[in-house]
């Protein structure tokens, strides 16, 4: 725990304010660094330090380039590294804090905005420091150093979201904390800050004082008036955290006196550029995935963070309690010094430490008791025999007989797999499944065999296309189909079809029927049309051999075979579809 009586050094680092605290002492400078020749270098400006009476060596805006490889050249020429500026600052800050006396235990906070690569260069540049060489300051984030100052006072909610804002002289710092732990990465919000503030207000003065008619600020002479008249709005500013109006004095070209301000014109002032910081808030928890009821707390800190118009903007629009401390400027310092009054020994807590070794006292047998006259027990006589070494008993039979079991047979194994999936049925099922239908063709083919031992002739069907008129009068042409009739006397071949394709030739031939020795009437002539480009065969009776041969036809074919006609019959009872040849 903390030990409030152990000395303890808090430091801060700012861009516009560096600052320090100690138990009984609290001490702020701007980061102006006076080196000289002949003793240390001194910190801030005369105004702050009366140590700063002679000349010497001053350089600013060296917070900002820590870990900058790149060093800043002084007005004398000489080049310095921005880290080492900044260690040699707050080695005269914490000398000033303490008065001159050694330097106790002390921890840093610096901006949580900053780049690991500026932490190291600032560690190292401590490190040279003589009086931080063996014990470093511990450098911890100004989020951290925050949230245990206000922790200890005045408080922090322990459920929800706390959204940590810091108000700073350069820019507006947004994190939000869930206990110890950041939520999201810290959003640096540049359009607020202490400068542009400052900034804003002596745009105001000169306004004011411009619309008289007698002020000239565009002469180059003026500029050091407007440089002056600028620190006095700050101070300006700081006092209207606590006052309602205030004046600042004026030394301008045209005008000198004092200018009345009051709290009302900085919040018209502020208003504009506080709406969007409000805005940022807003979407940094909209980004985080922060709902509005999950936001326990808004904590300020910062120089900024004392301007009341700040307090009250952010509690009407974030609808939460806004928790900052009196001097929120020094809460990040105040946070380092608790952490700095914690000691090493807090981190230590719950090591393993050697128990002490406790000395024993070596063990003295007992004096003999002094003889007396009474009869001892048997156990304490001296003439009592030794005891009869133990017989060897027989082995005895067990009444219970040895049971010899016989191994459990090892239990089938199982196969979970589906019958249809195992290959071995699946094989057998396909063999029985082509013998079958092999018997079912053998059959089939053995009974046509027997019944028409001659070789059926596919029939063809054949289609007239365009074909001339023909020579004699006769009825137009007509489609017949032709069925060749079995041969009866002709022997049975093996059943061997064999198709001959010749090449696509569409021959026309137009054949007289001879003439019928029947009842019935000649037929009329027959227009045949023989197209081999689609020739369709059908087989009855699938053959269990086909083959087929394609003959390319010679230069002129032969005439085709043309069987002749047999008589059609007539069957009583139905009409006769062909009508007679007339003639």
């Amino acid at each position: 725990m903390t030990d409030p009586t152990r000395p303890a050094l808090g430091l801060s680092v700012g861009a516009t304010m560096l600052a320090a605290v100690t138990l009984d002492r609290s001490i702020t400078r701007k980061p102006v660094i006076t080196l000289f020749r002949h003793r240390p270098p001194e910190v801030g400006v005369p105004a702050e330090n009366a140590a700063l009476g002679e000349p010497g060596l001053v350089i600013t805006d060296f917070v900002d380039r820590v870990g900058d490889p790149v060093g800043i050249v002084a007005a004398d020429g000489s080049v310095h590294h921005a880290e080492t500026l900044l260690a040699d600052a707050l080695r005269a800050l914490a000398y000033a804090a303490t008065a001159g006396r050694p330097l106790p235990p002390a921890a840093l906070s610096y901006p949580a905005h900053w780049r690991s690569a500026a932490v190291e260069a600032l560690r190292r540049a401590l490190h040279r420091i003589p009086e931080w060489s063996v014990a470093e300051p511990a450098l911890i984030p100004d989020t951290a150093a925050a949230s245990s100052a206000l922790r200890a006072d005045p408080g922090l909610p322990t459920r929800g979201v706390v959204a940590l804002c810091d108000f700073g002289g350069s820019g507006t710092s947004i994190t939000l904390l869930d206990g110890d732990r950041h939520i999201a990465a810290t959003v640096r919000h540049l359009d607020f800050s202490g400068d542009l503030v400052d900034q804003a207000l002596l745009a105001h003065v000169v306004a004011e004082l411009s619309a008289g008619g007698t002020l000239d600020v565009t002469g180059t002479s003026a500029i050091g008036n407007l440089s002056r008249l600028r620190a006095e709005c700050r101070a300006a500013k700081e006092r209207l955290s606590t006052t309602t109006v205030t004046a600042l004095p004026a030394d301008l070209p045209g005008f000198r006196g004092d200018v009345r301000l009051t709290r009302i014109e900085l919040d018209d002032t502020l208003r504009r550029p506080l709406a969007d910081v409000v805005a940022t808030l807003e979407d940094t928890l909209t980004r985080a995935g922060v709902r509005p009821a999950e936001l326990a707390a808004v904590a300020t800190i910062g120089g900024g963070a004392a301007i009341p118009m700040i307090t009250t903007t952010l509690s009407e629009h974030l609808r939460v309690p806004v928790i900052t401390t009196a001097r929120p400027a020094l809460t990040g310092a105040i946070g380092a010094a608790l952490r700095a009054a914690r000691g090493p020994a807090d981190d230590a807590a719950t090591a393993l430490a050697p128990a002490p070794a406790v000395p024993v006292a070596p063990v003295v047998p007992p004096a003999p008791a002094a003889p007396t006259g009474q009869a001892l027990a048997w156990s304490q006589e001296d003439d009592i025999p030794d005891l009869a070494p133990a017989a060897e008993l027989p082995a005895v039979a067990s009444p219970r007989p040895d049971l010899d079991f016989e191994p459990e047979p090892a239990p089938p194994e199982r196969n979970d797999q589906a019958w249809y999936r195992r290959p071995m049925p699946v094989v057998a099922a396909a063999l029985l499944v082509i013998a079958v239908a092999g018997a079912g063709t053998a059959v089939a083919l053995r009974a046509d065999n027997s019944a028409a031992p001659a070789t059926p002739t596919p029939s063809i069907t054949t289609t007239p296309q365009a074909a001339p008129a023909p020579p004699a009068p006769a009825a137009e042409p007509t489609s017949v189909t032709v069925q060749n009739q079995a041969v009866q006397d002709t022997p049975a071949p093996a059943p061997r079809t064999v198709v001959q394709v010749p090449a696509p030739v569409t021959q026309t031939q137009v054949v007289q029927a001879p003439p019928v020795t029947t009842e019935a009437p000649p037929p009329p002539p027959v227009t045949e049309t023989q197209t081999t480009t689609v020739v369709s065969t059908e087989v009855s009776t699938p053959p269990p051999v086909t083959e087929t041969a394609t003959v390319a036809p010679s230069a002129t074919p032969p005439p085709p075979f043309i069987p002749t006609i047999p008589p059609i019959p007539t069957i009583p009872g139905l009409p006769q579809f062909l009508q007679p040849h007339s003639g």
